[in-house]
């Protein structure tokens, strides 16, 4: 064993305490998320609540409703417990719902971003380095993603996939578009074109922007360490930056270890850090110009 693969077990080690548990946090997160959803809903289609000040609320819960979604797609909700695997599919399709992804699907586009991370053929997130290049390229970025969980789990999945598989995808799709035409059609057409549209776009391209272009960006590194980075905030907003961001600025310990909850990630970070350094792995600091490291010149937003 040479000393790069120490460094892997070492690492493998310390990740292995965090994986397995019930994740009774997210389920938490998971239920508070979706009730605060549901209100602002009922609240705004009742007239009860500004449409105007309901498209923020809906736009922040459409991005935090991503984050149960992502452990879904991994199961890392249920952990090893496989008993209670229903928890974590159930979470996943109401977090897909609201972000009007197949959970289906995107399990198997997202699966396929994590076996191909920055490979510019067989990585399907791969556009989303072009988010900022202009306003062009970032309407045609958000559309190549969002239609991308659709296409690809119908190119390369549907048939391969079992019967009851794609049943489910159509279901999915169903439940998503049915009960929302249903409204349109009741004549909430200010409500819904509000928050199933405007919020729920904003809701989205803040989830693109935080969890798939900067923690991938210069999205040309290929290779496990290497491929994702780690965002930290000087010492007094780290905590801030931890809850905003839902712990994604770990985003590199999602890749190397996906099973370990989020709100793992941090803990995780701190006990195998200097193993990430050994590696080579990209860590930023956050700052008033941007992003940047200790011997880079650093990233720009």
């Amino acid at each position: 064993m040479n000393k790069l693969d120490t460094f892997d077990q070492q690492a493998l080690t310390s990740a292995k305490q965090y994986m397995g548990a019930f994740a009774w946090p997210t389920v938490v997160f998971a239920v508070v998320v979706f009730l605060a959803y549901g209100i602002t809903m009922l609240l705004a289609f009742t007239g009860l609540l500004s449409l105007w000040l309901a498209l923020p609320l809906v736009a922040i819960q459409t991005y935090l409703s991503y984050s149960v979604l992502h452990e879904s797609v991994h199961g890392s909700i249920n952990g090893s417990q496989k008993s209670l695997r229903w928890v974590n599919e159930a979470l996943g399709y109401i977090a897909a719902w609201i972000l009007m992804i197949p959970l289906t699907a995107h399990r198997h586009e997202h699966l396929a971003h994590h076996r191909n991370t920055n490979d510019e053929h067989d990585d399907p997130d791969y556009y989303v380095g072009e988010l900022r290049s202009s306003p062009m390229a970032a309407v045609m970025t958000f559309a190549k993603i969002f239609s991308g969980q659709f296409t690809y789990y119908l190119r390369h999945r549907w048939s391969k996939a079992p019967t009851r598989q794609n049943v489910a995808f159509c279901c999915e799709v169903l439940a998503v578009v049915l009960p929302r035409l249903a409204l349109l059609t009741a004549g909430f057409w200010a409500q819904g074109l509000l928050l199933f549209g405007l919020a729920w776009l904003l809701g989205v391209l803040i989830t693109l922007y935080l969890f798939a272009y900067l923690v991938h960006k210069p999205h040309d590194s290929m290779g496990r360490y290497l491929d994702t980075s780690t965002i930290l905030a000087p010492e007094r907003f780290q905590t801030l930056l931890n809850f905003v961001w839902v712990f994604q600025n770990y985003h590199s310990i999602h890749h190397l270890f996906p099973r370990v909850p989020f709100y793992q990630y941090e803990k995780l970070f701190l006990d195998i850090e200097d193993v990430m350094a050994v590696k080579g792995a990209p860590i930023y600091q956050l700052g008033a110009l941007g992003l940047s490291a200790a011997g880079t010149r650093g990233l720009q937003y």
